[in-house]
């Protein structure tokens, strides 16, 4: 028989080998971490970017409100402004047709001889009796009206 011949490599060359293979885990390690710390230093680097950006939009966004209500603000006291010269031109415009009408009044009743208007005057005066009395009438009818329906 034949020796078996040992197929192993030799322990010296085994443990280069596992030498190497150690060095090689240890540099890869250490470029892992190194790599791993600068995804995380770009990460940091755009979280504090999107938070600046966040940050800028927030103050743009609070100087839009502001200036927003400024003009609400100036809005609303033109139109309260607009409403008092409407009114104070409406007063206007009142007392103008007021005026005009007074004049009118006047020229008209210039325009009427005294003696008609005296008539008129009295004609109004006997109608205002007249309506009166018939008042009084109609209420004692209505008194006798009531009446006998209650014997009734």
């Amino acid at each position: 028989m034949r020796p078996l011949r040992d197929t192993r490599p030799s322990l010296p060359r085994e443990k280069k080998i596992i030498a190497e293979l150690q060095t090689t885990i240890s540099s890869l390690k250490e470029e892992s971490g190194r790599q791993q710390l600068a995804a995380e230093r770009r990460l940091q680097d755009v979280i504090q970017k999107f938070e600046d950006e966040k940050q800028q939009l927030i103050r743009d966004n609070d100087q839009a409100i502001k200036a927003l209500q400024a003009e609400l603000e100036t809005r609303s006291n033109q139109v309260q402004s607009a409403e008092k010269k409407l009114q104070h031109r409406d007063l206007e415009a009142q007392e103008q047709i007021m005026y005009i009408r007074q004049e009118y009044e006047t020229k008209f009743k210039g325009l009427m001889p005294a003696s008609l208007r005296q008539e008129l005057e009295d004609t109004i005066s006997s109608l205002k009796s007249q309506v009166n009395f018939l008042q009084k009438r109609a209420s004692i009818l209505q008194e006798e009206l009531t009446t006998y329906q209650g014997r009734r």
